[in-house]
């Protein structure tokens, strides 16, 4: 390749880096500093528990202490939470229930199902994410299910020893939501 080539080679390169750079512009910067007051975290938490002291059978009536259930039957029990809630534009987002946990394990307690939980907000129905302020009542009504299509002869009391289903615990979990601010 001839001097002159390689000069007129080089030349262009040199111009199309010198014309790419050509929309560039600089320019000065400075910082600052800015003070402002506090922010504060909220709060969301169970101020107090109360569940009712008898389950209740599919028809609304009160399981009798003497009563038995049978396979197909749903009974339920409400808890009511008193929640404490600090904080703007505070809801309640969900609530899931753990699966229960019996004082036993037997055959009768093998046969029972959690059912989906139903949920209100101060007394009425809720619709999620429902806004929450300290003082709130979220019901809660856990129901049990003796599955009657699954039900064996195993689940039956025998003459003499009843099988019975002690509710050892089940977990409430409530999860804080934002609401959307009244527009």
């Amino acid at each position: 390749m001839e001097r002159l080539t390689k000069a007129a080679l080089a030349t262009g390169g040199a111009a199309v880096l010198l014309l790419g750079g050509a929309g560039t512009i600089a320019y000065w910067t400075a910082e600052g500093t800015a003070d402002g007051p506090d922010i504060v975290s909220g709060s969301f938490t169970v101020a107090a528990t109360a569940c009712d002291d008898t389950w209740t059978l599919d028809d609304d009536t009160p399981l009798p202490a003497d009563g038995a259930i049978v396979p197909g039957e749903t009974v339920s029990l409400e808890c009511v939470y008193t929640m404490e809630a600090e904080g703007e534009h505070l809801a309640l987002g969900g609530v899931e229930v753990s699966a229960p946990e019996w004082v036993e394990e037997n055959a009768f307690t093998a046969e029972l199902t959690l059912a989906e939980p139903v949920v209100t907000v101060n007394g009425g129905e809720a619709t999620l994410p429902a806004p929450i302020v300290t003082g709130d009542t979220v019901g809660v009504l856990l129901g049990v299910t003796f599955d009657g299509e699954t039900a064996t002869n195993d689940s039956q009391s025998p003459t003499g020893a009843e099988l019975t289903a002690a509710l050892a615990e089940v977990t409430v979990t409530m999860t804080q939501a934002h609401a959307e601010a009244a527009g």
